[in-house]
């Protein structure tokens, strides 16, 4: 039942959603000037001594696994024309973001299997939003330089065709998504799995969107050094401002930085340097909140080796 529908989806004559994306994407000198000012304002507010050199630098090399979350509990503006399409358009915002800053790769979770269990009328909505979205992200990725690649999925899911056809449209991209579709961490474990993710780069922070937990989309043996930042708004693209998604990956690459050398490779060197950290952690309980707009409408919580911060934007 589920494949008529979607085949149905596909042949019919829904009129292609077309996007001007000069008018809903930041400009690349937006962009890179705000980016600077959000970590100045972050590294200010923090006390931490990370120059926006290192962060520039960096940035390169950072790989983000986003779990796209939240779609169908946030309310979207009407001012698109097409709320079908707003996951979609915030999956292309973030690579845009991303790309203008010079990152190389992320990963992006669009659906698990689990969705399934929730019927066969929940999982035809996800498969029509992905058949909506789809044209757009081939389209742009096709304009700018990216390599689309899909994984996760059998040979019989019911958008293989779809797929097969953007990754063969994008595979001559610089900048590299790796989308995971119908996952399962049963999957990862097959060696026809790790056949594939042998290939691609580890996973340097996962962000998980409304759900503060981190079950669910783990992959392995690409995910053992990553830090997990979350975000508590849903992933649609009205509900996030071009600064906002700045800020997103700011932190992701802040919480990046400030586990450096802890995650299975910590070696304490002095009395002293055990002594600070468990004054901080736990004695003093550290615990900072952190305001960086007035009237914020973004929260987002990371971990340290310290203790937890929270930030307001």
């Amino acid at each position: 039942m589920v494949v008529r529908i979607i085949q149905h989806i596909l042949e019919s004559q829904e009129p292609f959603f077309e996007v001007d994306y000069s008018k809903i994407l930041a400009s690349e000198s937006d962009i890179k000037k705000k980016f600077n000012q959000i970590w100045k304002t972050i590294i200010r507010k923090t006390e931490l001594d990370i120059p926006i050199s290192t962060a520039l630098s960096e940035i390169k090399n950072m790989v983000l696994y986003d779990i796209l979350d939240g779609n169908r509990s946030t309310i979207v503006s009407k001012t698109l024309g097409n709320n079908d399409v707003e996951s979609g358009l915030f999956v292309i915002n973030l690579i845009h973001t991303l790309k203008t800053l010079n990152a190389r790769n992320c990963y992006i979770m669009i659906h698990t299997s689990y969705n399934r269990e929730r019927g066969e009328k929940e999982f035809t909505y996800i498969l029509r939003k992905i058949s909506l979205c789809a044209p757009l992200i081939k389209e742009y990725a096709i304009q700018n330089s990216i390599s689309c690649s899909c994984i996760g999925m059998e040979k019989n899911y019911e958008l293989t065709s779809l797929l097969n056809d953007i990754v063969e449209s994008t595979k001559n991209g610089d900048f590299h998504v790796y989308f995971l579709f119908d996952y399962n961490e049963r999957w990862g474990t097959t060696k026809e799995a790790q056949h594939i993710l042998n290939a691609l780069p580890d996973i340097d922070v996962h962000i998980r969107h409304t759900k503060f937990q981190i079950s669910g989309g783990w992959i392995p043996e690409k995910m053992s050094h990553s830090v997990f930042l979350y975000s508590q708004n849903g992933t649609t693209y009205s509900n996030w401002s071009s600064d906002e998604l700045i800020t997103l990956i700011a932190l992701a690459l802040l919480e990046k930085l400030i586990h450096k050398g802890e995650i299975l490779h910590k070696i304490y060197t002095t009395q002293e340097e055990v002594f600070q950290r468990y004054e901080l952690r736990e004695l003093k309980l550290f615990n900072k909140v952190i305001h960086l707009r007035e009237h914020p409408k973004k929260l987002f919580i990371m971990g340290s080796p310290i203790g937890v911060y929270q930030f307001y934007y």
